[in-house]
């Protein structure tokens, strides 16, 4: 069988052709929305402060921890918020953590997880996230199998058959409360 090169050409012209006008058109797509992408993730992340500090009013980036907002309620220093990751069992998650000016956790929220659906992903239960709204303890919170944690003693329940995504959350707390113990008093 003999092919000919206008047999094989004209259809791989005709081919990049279409991959060029698509991709042409991928990147005006890109190009329109990118503001708006932006404007909407800052948006969420301005309204996850709030919620795991909600006694501020504002929040300005600190100038002393790059993970970090200072909470402030008018002119008084309300808290800090933090941005911290830990390896689980989907990949990576990220999770915000807010803490007042006493030390005391007041809201712990995830932004990212891949974990397992009916296992991991129940650590965006608010059941789970409020075992942390206590005090910070200096050395970071406890995982405890089981029910044995003891409330407000620095223990968090894991959650069952989710004991990796139980630690990673808890690491990602306690990487707040290191910062939290550098930045504190001196914004």
């Amino acid at each position: 069988m003999k092919f000919s090169a206008k047999e094989v050409l004209k259809p791989t012209l005709v081919l990049v052709l279409i991959c060029l006008v698509m991709t042409a058109f991928l990147a005006g797509t890109n190009l329109l929305t990118k503001d708006a992408i932006v404007a909407q993730k800052a948006k969420v992340a301005e309204e996850s402060r709030m919620v795991a500090l909600p006694t501020a009013d504002s929040f300005d980036k600190s100038t002393k921890s790059d993970i970090c907002y200072v909470g402030k309620k008018g002119s008084d220093i309300a808290g800090y918020v933090f941005t911290t990751e830990a390896g689980s069992y989907g990949g990576k998650i990220q999770v915000m953590t807010g803490i007042d000016k006493d030390g005391k956790v007041t809201g712990v929220i995830l932004l990212s997880t891949n974990d397992t659906p009916g296992l991991g992903l129940n650590a965006k239960k608010e059941s789970f996230r409020k075992q942390y709204q206590q005090k910070a303890p200096d050395n970071g919170f406890e995982v405890v199998k089981g029910d044995g944690a003891k409330e407000g003693q620095g223990q968090i329940n894991a959650m069952t058959g989710a004991t990796i995504s139980s630690k990673a959350v808890t690491t990602a707390v306690n990487e707040a409360i290191k910062e939290y113990q550098k930045v504190k008093g001196g914004e």
